[in-house]
């Protein structure tokens, strides 16, 4: 329930009169706030109860500090476990628990800075000052709030959003936050100002962006979701959506040449390992080589076209392949952040499904192709090679794609051997056959691994085989990451419409050069060049030094997610901007609105750190 408005007692009143400050904004907080944590506190419990071999008090209090852990002991004598957990026990319960309890639910390691975030907005609201909390935060943590709970609870996201829509009409009247400032441009041009347009007047957002209604999943690929239907399909779900918003890069459109060769038995790398850092463009591209390889006919022929896609045909050509004959290949799906060595699901005739291998040969062939490697599949033990070439032959094409292989390795304790031994065997396989391809992704570093536990899983790996990449060390090809330049169209095309006013944009683009050209001395070298004006045309409607900074200093960061992190905190930025009809020809370095807390969070929660013991004793 929230906190009772504040009250002030006024001299001059008598001593049991007292006025009564209204704070809209933290009461509408404090309500989210009551409707999270009682949603949360059996979610929480629920979801440690699948955790097979221990109980759920357990792993909450040996995810806290020592003095949290000893005041759940304490309330658990007059209160049931959930309930006896506070809201500042949440981050550090989902944080500890994450790999095996909350990963599979909450989907997005991001929600982890969330709840620490919600977590420090309860305290916000519990000691209010002489004035309301500020209206763009109230808006930031309802958002927040709403995000997680969407992943939790349903019915408590509906009722956070329920609050958030009436505190927005409750506070209509309060005067509009005032736009975002900009800095004034004064460009000379031939003596005067040229008239150069806003940027949003010359290129349009996208409808979602200009709304302000994107959600950060909107920007998280998962292989998984899009193989069993449960995609968004205006995003990742939908072949020809997904392909219409998709930038091919030089590396994804290799990707997919190269695929299409093999399965058309014209050559080509057998095994690919792609291995970028965080939000390097690998599951993108998975998710684009499944949509090309179950929906070619689709892509070749966009639904009410009447044209075939020029993309699509492109790639076949140049693959060297015949537009007319579609490739036809069984896929296979294996996400490691899906699957599990204690999975319950079986084949139609009641096998097994928790092995990489078995739920491989039932994606390929459904039960025929699993009884061929039975035996392996029902007891755990890694197939031999001459049973994969039988699964390949009799099913091919075939394409198998394995996503963030270490998290599944993380879960494979006793079946760890048997899992690097199939994947050797699995290699091998699909070099000697002439129509297969495997795609592999892994974290770049051990520092992108997971946490302690990643981290301990990709050390167990290098000590047993010296390298993972010892498994694919005689038919891999590394994965390029994606690079600063194509960073500009992936934006570009997932955030903009398709429309655009070339003329203006170049006369803007040129106004900008041009005034570095005449103080040289001012600007970095090369911005007043030719070469500068083509990369301002190629960013446009965002300046260039924007990216660099994105890329070249924000990427250092471990945590921060090259193209997810880029798309959030670009696509908040647009929003903001748009909506508050900013007047800028480019949107600037200076320009950026950081007084919006949905912006400044994406930079500050990276160098937040959790609150311990010490911490909270100041």
């Amino acid at each position: 329930m929230a906190s009772a408005p504040a009250e002030r007692s006024c001299d001059n009143l008598p001593a049991a009169v007292t006025i009564t400050t209204p704070r809209p904004n933290r009461d509408a907080l404090n309500k989210a706030i009551d409707v999270y944590r009682d949603a949360m506190r059996p979610f929480i419990v629920r979801t440690l109860k699948r955790v097979k071999g221990a109980k759920p008090e357990d792993l909450i209090e040996r995810a806290l500090p020592p003095n949290q852990a000893d005041e759940v002991k304490r309330a658990r004598a007059s209160k049931d476990i959930g309930n006896a957990i506070d809201m500042g026990h949440f981050p550090h319960v989902v944080q500890k628990n994450w790999v095996e309890a909350f990963a599979s639910p909450l989907q997005d390691r991001v929600v982890q800075n969330l709840i620490w975030v919600i977590s420090h907005a309860r305290n916000e609201a519990a000691h209010p000052g002489e004035s309301d909390l500020d209206h763009n935060y109230v808006m930031s943590r309802l958002s927040d709030i709403a995000d997680v709970l969407r992943r939790a609870d349903q019915a408590a996201a509906k009722k956070v959003e329920d609050i958030r829509a009436e505190w927005l009409d409750l506070t209509r009247e309060t005067p509009a936050e005032p736009p975002v400032a900009t800095i004034p441009l004064d460009i000379k041009a031939g003596g005067g100002v040229p008239n150069l347009k806003p940027w949003r007047e010359v290129i349009r957002p996208a409808q979602d962006v200009t709304q302000g209604a994107f959600k950060d999943a909107d920007f998280a690929a998962q292989l998984q979701t899009v193989y069993d239907g449960r995609a968004a399909q205006n995003e990742y779900g939908d072949p020809v959506a997904f392909f219409a918003r998709t930038y091919l890069t030089p590396g994804m459109r290799a990707l997919l040449v190269n695929a299409l060769k093999r399965v058309a038995g014209a050559g080509g790398d057998p095994v690919i390992q792609m291995k970028t850092g965080f939000g390097g463009g690998k599951t993108h591209s998975l998710i684009a080589l499944y949509h090309l390889m179950t929906s070619m006919d689709a892509l070749a022929n966009p639904p009410g076209s009447g044209n075939r896609s020029n993309e699509t045909l492109a790639l076949m050509r140049e693959a060297g392949l015949d537009a007319d004959q579609p490739i036809r290949a069984n896929v296979a799906v294996l996400d490691g952040t899906h699957l599990a060595p204690t999975d319950a699901g079986v084949t139609e005739k009641g096998d097994p499904l928790n092995t990489l291998w078995g739920v491989m040969a039932n994606q390929l062939g459904r039960q025929q192709a699993y009884d061929l490697i039975g035996e392996a599949a029902r007891t755990g033990s890694a197939p031999g090679g001459g049973q994969l070439d039988g699964i390949l032959t009799a099913f091919g094409p075939c394409v198998i794609l394995i996503d963030e292989l270490l998290a599944y390795t993380r879960n494979a304790d006793k079946a760890f051997d048997s899992v690097l031994t199939f994947l050797q065997n699995l290699t091998q396989a699909v070099s000697r056959s002439s129509n297969s391809i495997l795609v592999v992704t892994l974290p770049a570093a051990k520092a992108e691994a997971g946490g302690d536990v990643g981290q301990e899983a990709l050390e167990k790996i290098e000590r047993e085989m010296d390298s993972v990449e010892r498994v694919f060390a005689r038919t891999e090809v590394i994965w390029r990451p994606l690079e600063v330049n194509e960073a500009f169209e992936v934006v570009r095309r997932r955030l903009f419409g398709d429309e655009i006013d070339e003329e203006e944009r170049d006369a803007a683009c040129k106004a900008f050069v041009d005034m570095y050209g005449r103080a040289k001395a001012e600007y970095p070298p090369g911005v007043f060049e030719q070469r500068y004006l083509e990369r301002m045309k190629a960013c446009y409607p965002i300046h260039p030094e924007i990216f660099d900074r994105l890329y070249e200093d924000w990427s250092s960061i471990p945590q921060f997610q090259r193209t997810r992190g880029v798309l959030r905190v670009m696509a908040n930025c647009i929003s903001r901007l748009y909506r508050s009809e900013d007047p800028a020809p480019l949107i600037m370095p200076g320009g950026m609105p950081f007084s919006d807390n949905r912006i400044s969070d994406e930079f500050v929660n990276l160098h937040r750190r959790p609150v311990g013991p010490r911490d909270e004793r100041g």
